[in-house]
C-alpha cells in the first residue's frame, strides 16, 4: 500500500503543479509546465510500461532455458479460438490463452477444449476494460474477481495467472492480486499482431527479436480476425523449433485437487 500511497501523492503533487502559474509570468508558466510534465510523464511510464515492476511485480520470461512461452489474449473467439486450437495441435504446441471472462462464459466450450488440449487458462479481467488503469477499487476488485471465478466454474480449477488489458498497471493492482492469490505475467515480445496487416512483416518482426526464455504476446481475438496471424504462427513455430527452442507454458497448470502439471 505505500507505493499506492505514493503514486497517488504523485498524482495529486503533479496536478498541484499547474497553482504555480499564478501569478502569470514567463518563468512560473515553464516552471509549472516542467513540472507537469515530467509528473505526467512518471506517472505514465508507471501505468503503461508493460515490464515496469514498481506498482506491481511482474514476469515476462520463462525460467527454462532454451524455451520461450506463447500467449493469446482477449478470446475465447468462436472462430478464430478453434483454428488456433486445430493449428497448435497439429504442431504439438501448448499456449496459454488470457482469456476475457464476458467471451468465456459465452463460449465456455472453448475455454474447456483448450484447458482438456493441456493449455493454461488465466485471467485477462472480466469485461477487459480499456482505462483499467483508471478503475474505481470497487470496479477493479469485481474485474479481477470475476474473471477468476468464471475460469474456476469453467475449468474446475483455479487460476493463478493474470494479464491486464494492454499491460496496464492500476496503483492498487498488487494489493488486489494479493488477495486473489495472482501472479501478474507480462511478456518480452510483443507481435503487434493488432497493427501489423502483413503476414512477412509479422513473422519477421517476432524472428528478429525472440530470444531463449522469452514470453510472446499475441491475439487470438481482433477486431478484424486473427487471420494474419493464423497465417504466419505456423512458419513461425517451425522457424523458431528449427533454432532449437521449446515451447512451453507461461506457468504451471494446477488441477482440481490441487497438484500440478
Amino acid at each position: 500500500m505505500a507505493r499506492s500511497a505514493l503514486f497517488i501523492l504523485l498524482f495529486c503533487a503533479t496536478n498541484a503543479s499547474l497553482a504555480l502559474l499564478y501569478p502569470f509570468s514567463f518563468s512560473h508558466t515553464l516552471l509549472a509546465i516542467s513540472l507537469y510534465a515530467l509528473g505526467t510523464g512518471v506517472m505514465l511510464y508507471l501505468l503503461f510500461n508493460p515490464r515496469n515492476a514498481w506498482l506491481v511485480s511482474n514476469r515476462s520470461q520463462v525460467e527454462q532455458e532454451g524455451c520461450v512461452a506463447l500467449t493469446f489474449d482477449d478470446g475465447p473467439d468462436p472462430v478464430d479460438t478453434p483454428r488456433l486450437l486445430d493449428l497448435l495441435r497439429e504442431k504439438n504446441v501448448k499456449a496459454t490463452f488470457f482469456v476475457v471472462g464476458q467471451r468465456a462464459e459465452r463460449h465456455p466450450e472453448i475455454v474447456r477444449r483448450a484447458w482438456d488440449e493441456g493449455h493454461l487458462i488465466a485471467n485477462h479481467t472480466w469485461s477487459h476494460p480499456p482505462l483499467f488503469c483508471f478503475l474505481l477499487p470497487r470496479r477493479l476488485r469485481a474485474e479481477i474477481e470475476r474473471g477468476r471465478e468464471c475460469i474456476d466454474r469453467i475449468c474446475g480449477t483455479r487460476t493463478r495467472y493474470f494479464r491486464s488489458p494492454v499491460g496496464l498497471r492500476h496503483p492498487l493492482l498488487r494489493s488486489a492480486l494479493e488477495r486473489e492469490g495472482l501472479e501478474f505475467i507480462s511478456w518480452r515480445i510483443r507481435s503487434f499482431d493488432t497493427i501489423i496487416r502483413k503476414s512477412d512483416s509479422l513473422a519477421r518482426h517476432i524472428l528478429k527479436h525472440v530470444a531463449s526464455r522469452d514470453i510472446i504476446l499475441m491475439h487470438d481475438r481482433l477486431p478484424k480476425g486473427t487471420h494474419v496471424l493464423l497465417e504466419v504462427l505456423p512458419g513461425v513455430i517451425d522457424e523458431l523449433k528449427r533454432r532449437g527452442f521449446e515451447f512451453v507454458l507461461a506457468g504451471t497448470r494446477e488441477t482440481s485437487c490441487g497438484s500440478t502439471e
